[in-house]
Order: structure tokens, then C-alpha cells, then sequence
């Protein structure tokens, strides 16, 4: 699990994943959400500006890593980090939330890696990832499910959706926001372009 440092997920959301997770990472200043839901990471990695001598005296023992690439965004450094530790599934929590450009730029790292490693942003009311050619959403009926096209995709085919699409081009726009599962499993496919799944922690079914 990597803690970026948006705003904070429930601390029984961090928890679960943190349980879930064989190492746990933090992005700069997401060191604070791990201390306060009482979770002690393996490392806390990026230029750590947001580390002040208070949370490093509440985190002994861990690791810094120091890097102070310009090009690079915190978050992307701790997926860097644990790529070369071996990781090869990450989940990512408290990547959402505050200034709208850090959330889409957080999101955009579903592009840059999810066809390289199995990656998810998650928080209280979805799991996000990217569709590598096909997904299956595997959930109860009347869970929402939305599309979002980053940039233009071609070829979007859904199975088991309330509303079904068949080989339909996506652009970044509304369009495909707030499906609902209605048969499981259900799939998505899409032919070329990035495409990304928001699968509902949460059941609204449509009257």
C-alpha cells in the first residue's frame, strides 16, 4: 500500500488495506495519515517537505528515503521505490480530495503504470484502475460502476451493466458516468485508448 498525502480515507479504510498489504509505503506527508490510524510504514519516500521533525520523532525506526527529482511527483517516487523493492501490485489511499490538479494528476498514474503492475486507487466510495483490454467487475447488482475516458478510447464494449455499450468510442467527458452493475460478473473491453474503472464500494440502485 502507498499513503499519498490528499485527503485522508476513514481510518478503517486505511486500516483494511494496510492489513491487507505486505509493506507499507508513504508518499512525503502521508506519513501523518498512517500515524494517526495507528499504522507504522516500512519507508516514507519523496523530497519530504511535508516531514517535520514531529512526525519523524513519532515514526522511529522507519526508513526516509530521500529523493528530489523535479519531475517527478512524491507519489509517482513511492511507486518508483517499490517497483525496485519487487512490488507488483500496489494500492493506493489518500490520493483524492483538496486541489483538483494534484487528484487528476494522481489519477493519471493509473495511465503511466497500470499496464506494468496491478495498481488501484482507492478510497471510501471506489476502487479506480485502469482497463489493460478488459476488466470483469465481479459485484452485486445495483453497485455503481463509471467510465472515464482519459483522452479518447475506441472500441468500449460492456456485458452486465444496466445500460450496455457495444464497441462505442469514449472521449474524456460525463459520458459513461454512473452505470450500475446488473448481472455479475460483468466485463468492460476497450480496444485502444485509457480507460478507467470506477468500481462502487456502494449499491444505488437506478428506479
Amino acid at each position: 500500500m502507498v499513503i499519498a498525502n490528499g485527503d485522508a480515507p476513514s481510518v478503517e479504510l486505511l486500516r483494511e488495506i494496510g492489513e491487507a498489504s505486505d509493506v507499507v509505503y508513504c508518499a512525503d506527508g502521508g506519513l501523518r495519515h498512517a500515524l494517526d490510524a495507528g499504522i507504522m510504514p516500512d519507508a516514507v519516500i519523496g523530497d519530504l517537505d511535508s516531514v517535520t521533525e514531529d512526525l519523524r520523532s513519532r515514526a522511529p525506526g522507519v526508513k526516509f528515503h530521500e529523493d528530489r527529482d523535479i519531475d517527478t511527483t512524491d507519489l509517482q517516487k513511492a511507486i518508483h521505490y517499490g517497483r525496485a523493492q519487487g512490488v507488483d501490485a500496489i494500492d493506493i489511499v489518500a490520493a483524492g480530495g483538496g486541489r483538483a490538479d494534484h487528484h487528476l494528476a494522481n489519477l493519471s498514474v493509473l495511465t503511466l503504470y497500470g499496464r506494468q503492475l496491478r495498481i488501484r486507487i482507492i478510497d471510501d466510495l471506489f476502487e479506480i484502475s485502469l482497463v489493460d483490454g478488459e476488466a470483469t467487475v465481479d459485484a452485486p447488482a445495483g453497485t455503481v460502476v463509471s467510465l472515464v475516458a482519459m483522452g479518447e478510447c475506441t472500441g468500449v464494449t460492456t456485458t452486465g451493466m444496466r445500460w450496455d455499450l457495444v464497441d462505442y468510442p469514449l472521449r474524456f467527458s460525463p459520458y459513461g458516468v454512473h452505470n450500475e452493475i446488473a448481472m455479475r460478473p460483468a466485463r468492460v473491453s476497450v480496444a485502444t485508448g485509457d480507460l478507467l474503472l470506477f468500481r462502487g464500494r456502494f449499491v444505488e440502485r437506478h428506479r
